[in-house]
């Protein structure tokens, strides 16, 4: 018994129990101070005998002051509110009734057509929207495609714009080959040593002026400037003179004219 008064356990417990003594007696004290309070024990006495007052007296009105809360609004409504009730609970019923699990009915034959023509619209409508998406698929195919023709057509076209070039400018190197040969052929025709080249080369230009009226301005181009005179110096002196080809040749030799003949270049100053 020593040991476990003296052991930290039977400490423990031994506090316990005094302290669960004190309140019992302290409890046990408060308890006979207020009930033997003559003070207090009064005071409970008229709070009792006020409430049995309080019940037992029924106040009533006076026949003169009017009950507000009686309007003839609140009349009919006392009078349809039994009504109004049996109409929400039947609505109730119903309701329930009709949305219950595996109890729904339509008793409207008119229904299971309408829900018939809803079912096939909606299958026509799944078949249009299957339809819808492979014209699309269809038409961005021939979208690409006609992007590629179109790639293709204008790649064909630039080809076809070189080539045409490059033959307008073999055509023009060529025909300028063919008046340059010619110029040349006049020119030695005009040599000292050529007695009737002036002659000639009339005859030439006159023939010219029969197959081509611009050949003449064509070729004089090319022509350096001292035959160019001896030209029109045979055209426009003696008695074998032809001043309508010399017009002919001056005409179409200022058409031919080319951008360096009539705005030569500055010569530079050293």
């Amino acid at each position: 018994m020593k040991k476990f008064l003296t052991s930290r356990m039977g400490q423990m417990i031994l506090g316990v129990a005094v302290v669960l003594a004190c309140l019992a007696g302290m409890t046990w004290w408060a308890t006979n101070m207020i009930l033997k309070n003559k003070d207090l024990q009064a005071y409970i006495k008229k709070m009792e005998a006020g409430q049995e007052d309080t019940n037992a007296t029924v106040e009533e009105k006076p026949e003169t002051v009017v009950d507000a809360p009686k309007t003839p609004e609140q009349e009919v409504y006392q009078e349809e509110k039994p009504k109004q009730d049996e109409r929400i609970v039947s609505a109730f019923q119903t309701l329930n009734a009709v949305t219950s699990p595996g109890e729904l009915d339509f008793t409207n034959p008119n229904i299971a057509i309408l829900m018939s023509e809803m079912r096939n619209r909606w299958n026509y409508l799944q078949q249009r929207e299957g339809e819808l998406n492979e014209l699309e698929t269809h038409l961005g195919e021939q979208l690409q495609a006609l992007h590629y023709h179109t790639n293709n057509i204008t790649r064909t076209r630039n080809q076809l714009d070189q080539l045409f070039e490059g033959r307008i400018h073999l055509i023009r190197r060529e025909e300028e080959a063919r008046l340059q040969e010619m110029a040349r052929i006049y020119e030695n025709l005009l040599l000292p040593d050529q007695p009737d080249g002036p002659a000639v080369v009339r005859q030439i230009l006159r023939a010219n002026l029969t197959e081509d009226p611009t050949l003449n301005g064509k070729v004089f181009q090319y022509l350096a400037p001292t035959n160019q005179a001896l030209v029109f110096r045979t055209l426009l002196s003696g008695d074998t003179s032809d001043p309508e080809l010399y017009q002919n040749l001056i005409q179409h030799h200022r058409k031919t004219m080319k951008a360096e003949a009539i705005d030569p270049k500055p010569e530079e100053t050293p």
